[in-house]
């Protein structure tokens, strides 16, 4: 009888593992390699900037450099204008007048906070005031609103309806103003 050889496949298997991982600790020292080197690019970049800079400072007058660094010290205001809550006059907008299922939505937002107050609204059509009503004024997280109107439409009649809203609230008065198509 012939004997067959047995290849040792154990050992093969051990040898593929052993490339395969020197394989990706190659690609890693490369990949950290380009990494540090683009680094590197970054870095030299910034510090050619800053010359450039250092050479366009050299040809300014003590002047233009003091009024530039004052320049860059100043922070930008966050918020432009009065304070609202300030002011004399109370202050919104109609936020939304709308007709839904037969019944004027009117919504308002008021600029100031405000805990306690009357909204007083009046819708009038050629000069003729053809509804009136009262709710309370209510203090929101930094501003404030009226209660919400939520007038049936079905005595109004129909066209263009301008809106009045006079508020009251802290010793202060104001006026809304919009317009709804009923």
């Amino acid at each position: 009888m012939t004997q067959k050889r047995k290849r040792n496949r154990k050992g093969l298997w051990v040898i593929v593992i052993l490339m395969f991982i020197f394989v990706i600790i190659i690609g890693i020292v490369i990949g950290i390699s380009n990494n540090n080197d683009t680094n590197d690019g970054y870095n030299n970049e910034s510090e050619k900037t800053e010359q450039k800079d250092d050479t366009r400072q050299e040809g300014k007058t003590e002047s233009e450099k003091k009024d530039e660094e004052v320049a860059n010290q100043q922070k930008p205001v966050q918020y432009e204008g009065d304070d609202p809550n300030k002011s004399e006059e109370l202050t919104g907008v109609v936020t939304y007048a709308g007709v839904n299922d037969g019944v004027l939505m009117v919504r308002v937002n008021i600029d100031q906070y405000i805990t306690e107050g009357v909204c007083d609204l009046t819708l009038e059509r050629s000069g003729d005031t053809i509804y009136n009503s009262i709710v309370s004024l209510i203090g929101d997280v930094s501003a404030s609103t009226c209660e919400g109107f939520d007038i049936p439409v079905g005595g109004l009649g129909g066209g263009k309806t301008n809106i009045i809203i006079n508020l009251n609230a802290d010793g202060r008065t104001g006026t809304i103003r919009g317009e709804a198509d009923i």
